[in-house]
């Protein structure tokens, strides 16, 4: 068991080290890092290709976690790659200053509970508190469901649940 433990840590080992030699030679990094400071300002800081590239990086810096380590060494590696921009919610709110979900769902938890309420009253109750304090995430489930409902499936569904919150929104 240990062995094979050993021969599968070693293979993940020779892969991460040949995809940062690969990363290496790449030389786009250098603008996707130093790009965060004056992005800062609109509605996406960091474009989405440079996260991504820096999601990758830092995964492979520390592909031997998993969990929470893993978690807190991919949120302290994102900060370093791109210090002064808030990258994730900070005290329950999300970076343009909405409840995040958890947060809102425990608070409708915690009104619910408060109320006493229980079966389809509490589930009716928590809705309607939930869709009230975030009606973004609200709009996208709408949208979610009415583009399962005609059968589409992974890039179409996620094009038509974007379209269909920009649509709600604006």
């Amino acid at each position: 068991m240990s062995r094979t433990a050993l021969l599968a840590t070693g293979l993940v080992l020779a892969f991460s080290s040949a995809g940062l030699a690969q990363a290496q030679q790449i030389p786009a990094p250098a603008p996707a890092v130093a790009g965060p400071q004056t992005a800062a300002a609109s509605d996406d800081p960091i474009p989405r290709a440079a996260r991504a590239e820096a999601r990758r990086d830092c995964y492979a810096e520390n592909i031997a976690l998993s969990g929470d380590d893993l978690r807190r060494a991919m949120r302290n590696c994102m900060q370093e790659r791109f210090p002064g921009v808030q990258l994730y919610a900070a005290d329950g709110l999300t970076r343009d200053g909405k409840p995040t979900a958890a947060t809102a769902r425990a608070v409708c938890k915690q009104q619910a509970d408060e109320r006493k309420l229980a079966g389809s009253e509490r589930t009716a109750a928590l809705v309607a508190c939930f869709n009230e304090k975030r009606p973004d995430l609200a709009q996208r489930a709408e949208c979610r469901k009415e583009a399962r409902g005609k059968g589409l499936e992974a890039e179409a569904l996620r094009t038509a649940i974007a379209e269909c919150a920009r649509g709600g929104q604006g």
